[in-house]
């Protein structure tokens, strides 16, 4: 029985992973361009996120769901956010390609820098109510369709998170390796790629509005 609960949670967790929301573009551009530890840090903040807005849909799914549904301001601003977020990255100077390794940073502000990433990748889900809706619909499925409750909804949703760990850690490792390979040109090509999504992702949030 456990075994095949994780085995469900194991299966939502990669459906999961192929979800492309803001926080995938960001997170695969962070490892390209800053390489694979800080983007690690940045997935850790995301997969906070993801925990927090998995608790709070748990304990309140009834009440947020209603919230969201009536109250058309945040979908409003998380689209306004994502789409200034968008024309920054389309808009932003190109920096350019460097394999050279970087001079090693002290201690304390490499401690700054993650710490920055992490909160970074929390603020990315903070933001998207779509997160939450998809963290009630799945709570919702696994406590009513399932019929999970207790150590069975932990062991489910345990095994979903670190599967979205496992899978992101891929990712992220994948794309460290391309900057090497990289050119200015396909860098820029990239980074207006990774804007436009983010622009689309904030009209999307707009027409969901009305």
């Amino acid at each position: 029985m456990t075994a095949s609960i994780i085995l469900n949670g194991i299966l939502f967790g990669l459906l999961l992973s192929f979800l492309f929301g803001p926080a995938f573009f960001i997170l695969i551009d962070t490892s390209i361009k800053k390489g694979f530890k800080q983007a690690l840090f940045l997935d850790i903040g995301i997969l906070l996120s993801d925990v927090l807005y998995l608790f709070a849909a748990y304990l309140f799914a009834e009440k947020i769901n209603a919230y969201l549904h009536e109250n058309l301001f945040i979908k409003l601003a998380a689209g306004i956010a994502f789409i200034v977020l968008g024309i920054v990255y389309v808009l932003k100077k190109q920096a350019g390609v460097s394999n050279k390794p970087t001079v090693s940073q002290n201690s304390e502000h490499q401690k700054k820098s993650y710490v920055g990433l992490i909160a970074k990748g929390i603020g990315l889900n903070a933001i998207n109510p779509g997160v939450l809706i998809y963290w009630i619909a799945a709570c919702t499925y696994a406590t009513e369709t399932l019929e999970l409750k207790d150590s069975s909804l932990f062991y489910y949703f345990t095994s979903t998170i670190i599967t979205l760990f496992g899978v992101d850690l891929i990712k992220i490792y994948f794309a460290s390796k391309l900057k090497s390979k990289l050119t200015v040109k396909t860098q820029a090509v990239l980074k207006n790629i990774i804007g436009i999504g983010l622009i689309t992702f904030g009209i999307l949030m707009f027409f969901k509005a009305f």
